[in-house]
C-alpha cells in the first residue's frame, strides 16, 4: 500500500486540528467536573455522614463498573428525559453531542477521581482533624487548610493517571458524533481511504497529549515537595531557636 503523508498538511490536516480542538474541549470541561465530583463525593465517603454514604457509594459503584462507552450512549438518548427542561435547553444550547459526552465521562472518572481523594484522606491520621476542630476552624476550613494540603502530594500521582485515561477515553464521544480526534480519523479514512496516515498523526497526538500530562503532574509533585521540604525546614529552625 502506498502512502501520502502529504494529506497532512492539507484538508486532513486542518480537520485533524479541528478534532484536536473538540478533544481538548471536550477533556478539559470533563476534567474541571469530574475532579469537582471526586473532591465531593471522596469528601463525604470519608467524612462517614450518614445519609451521605449510601448515596455515594451507589454512585461511585455504578459509575465505574458501567463501561464509559455505555454511559455515553445513555446520556445521549436519555438526556431529554431524565434532565429538567431548563437545564435541557442549556445542554442542547451547548451542543448536545459534546454536552452528553461530557456529563457522561465527568461521572465515570469522577467516580474513579472519589476513591483517590478518599484514599488520600484515609492516609492521613484522623487526629488531624480533631486538632484543626479544637482549634476552632470549621469542617470546611480544617479541610481546606490542614488536610487537602497535606493529602494532595499523594493524590497528584494518580489524579494524573486518571487525569490521562480521561483525555484517552474521549476518543468514545466518536459514537455520537462528537466531531473529536478519532471521529475525524474515521472520516478521513472513508473519504479520502488514508486512514493509516491519518491514524498514525492521531496516535502521535494522544501520545503527546498523555505525555504533557504526566509531565505536568511531575513538575506539580516535584513543587509540592520543595515546598513541603522548606516548610519543615522552617518548622525545624524555629524550633532550635525557641
Amino acid at each position: 500500500m502506498n502512502t501520502d503523508w502529504s494529506i497532512l498538511w492539507g484538508e486532513a490536516g486542518w480537520s485533524i486540528l479541528t478534532g484536536l480542538n473538540f478533544t481538548l474541549k471536550l477533556a478539559i470541561c470533563s476534567l474541571i467536573l469530574a475532579v469537582s465530583i471526586g473532591f465531593a463525593m471522596g469528601t463525604l465517603r470519608w467524612i462517614g455522614w450518614r445519609w451521605a454514604e449510601p448515596i455515594c457509594w451507589f454512585f461511585v459503584e455504578f459509575s465505574r463498573n458501567t463501561p464509559p462507552v455505555v454511559q455515553i450512549l445513555f446520556w445521549y438518548f436519555s438526556a431529554s428525559y431524565i434532565l429538567p427542561q431548563p437545564l435541557f435547553i442549556a445542554l442542547r444550547d451547548f451542543g448536545y453531542e459534546m454536552g452528553a459526552a461530557v456529563i457522561a465521562l465527568s461521572i465515570y472518572h469522577g467516580a474513579f477521581f472519589s476513591e483517590v481523594v478518599r484514599a488520600g484522606l484515609n492516609a492521613i491520621p484522623r487526629g488531624q482533624l480533631e486538632a484543626a476542630r479544637a482549634l476552632g476552624l470549621g469542617l470546611g476550613q480544617a479541610l481546606r487548610r490542614v488536610l487537602y494540603p497535606q493529602a494532595l502530594r499523594i493524590l497528584v500521582p494518580p489524579l494524573v493517571n486518571e487525569a490521562t485515561s480521561l483525555v484517552k477515553n474521549t476518543s468514545l464521544a466518536m459514537a455520537i458524533g462528537v466531531t473529536e480526534l478519532t471521529y475525524q480519523y474515521r472520516s478521513i479514512d472513508n473519504f479520502l481511504f488514508r486512514g493509516l496516515e491519518a491514524l498514525t498523526a492521531v496516535t502521535v497526538i494522544y501520545f503527546i497529549l498523555c505525555l504533557l500530562m504526566a509531565g505536568i503532574g511531575n513538575l506539580v509533585q516535584a513543587r509540592l515537595s520543595r515546598h513541603i521540604h522548606a516548610r519543615s525546614a522552617t518548622v525545624a529552625a524555629g524550633s532550635g531557636l525557641s
